[in-house]
């Protein structure tokens, strides 16, 4: 007879943040047995293999996942959970931050320490959060926090040459280097199959969270409990433009410039209109595939989340 697993599984990035999510795996050990929980530990070793994981603890009837790593780790984990188990039915997930921008874990809204992280595992409280699905050719998964095309994949791609710096700090170091090289994307956005835009474009952005990037409130009212994703799209801005621009996207009090479209949707769609496929993003992971078209559209209440129960403090926006 198979073996119930523990209460708790564990998924630990151990290359999260430049290897400190190795370095992690003793401080949450320990914790976790001063705190009486069984668990069990299951070290990722290579891309995806997150997701894999945690589709197989989906499947055998684990209880909760704690997911350490950043962003990233998140992603791979709650995909595995989607997987594995039914929207709102799988594991809850709880988080220890162990990334460069950790978005999704400001929308949980716990302490950043890794030990008051572990408390909520007894004296936090489960939420349910929306995610986003897109799909596209012969491919489809889920995104926590963002899904992107255009400047962010190559701030992406130009991030590891900032590697010093962390946080926001990398994230803007990276976008403007990106913005040099980039050119826009000549992309055509439908929601709910009307025309919103059509045209060269920066940065085309779904969220289901206020901020990216480590800080960068791109979507500042926006919540992972609403049922409502939302849309960010960018046109081509002048030097100038993007120095006048990204103090305000830094602090939230954007939204009324002409160039930039912001809009609360359930669903969209979003196509490129040139010769060039779509390279896009989710969770702060670049996609291995392209594609012409990408199909989003929101899952109501589709993760257990575990974080503070209310009146906890904690890291909210």
């Amino acid at each position: 007879m198979a073996q119930s697993p523990p209460p708790l599984t564990v998924s630990l990035n151990p290359a999260s943040s430049g290897g400190r999510g190795a370095r992690m795996r003793t401080r949450v050990e320990a914790h976790l047995d001063r705190m009486g929980i069984p668990f069990e530990v299951l070290q990722t070793e290579r891309p995806g293999h997150g997701s894999e994981l945690a589709r197989r603890s989906a499947v055998a009837g684990a209880e909760r996942i704690l997911a350490v790593g950043g962003d990233g780790t998140i992603h791979e984990v709650a995909n595995g959970i989607l997987r594995g188990a039914p929207p709102g039915s799988g594991p809850a997930l709880a988080v220890v931050p162990v990334g460069t921008g950790n978005d999704f874990f400001r929308m949980v809204g716990a302490p950043r320490k890794v030990e008051s992280a572990l408390e909520v595992l007894t004296s936090g409280a489960e939420r349910r959060f929306e995610v986003g699905h897109a799909r596209w050719d012969d491919g489809e998964a889920w995104f926590v926090n963002l899904l992107g095309v255009g400047l962010d994949v190559s701030v992406l791609q130009q991030r590891d040459r900032f590697a010093r710096l962390s946080g926001l700090a990398q994230y803007v170091a990276g976008a403007l280097s990106a913005l040099v090289r980039f050119k826009p994307l000549e992309i055509r956005v439908e929601v709910d199959g009307v025309h919103r835009f059509s045209g060269p474009a920066l940065i085309s952005a779904v969220t289901v969270g206020p901020s990216i990037g480590g800080g960068f409130l791109l979507s500042p009212s926006a919540s992972a409990h609403d049922g409502r994703l939302d849309l960010f799209v960018v046109e081509p801005l002048s030097a100038m433009q993007v120095a006048r621009y990204l103090p305000r996207v830094l602090r939230g009090s954007h939204g009324r410039e002409a160039e930039i479209h912001m809009e609360r949707i359930t669903g969209v769609r979003i196509t490129g209109a040139g010769t060039e496929a779509l390279n896009f993003e989710m969770d702060g992971e670049v996609s291995v595939v392209t594609t012409r078209s990408l199909e989003v559209t929101v899952v109501p209440e589709a993760l257990r989340v575990i974080g503070p129960a209310p009146g906890q403090g904690g890291e909210q926006r």
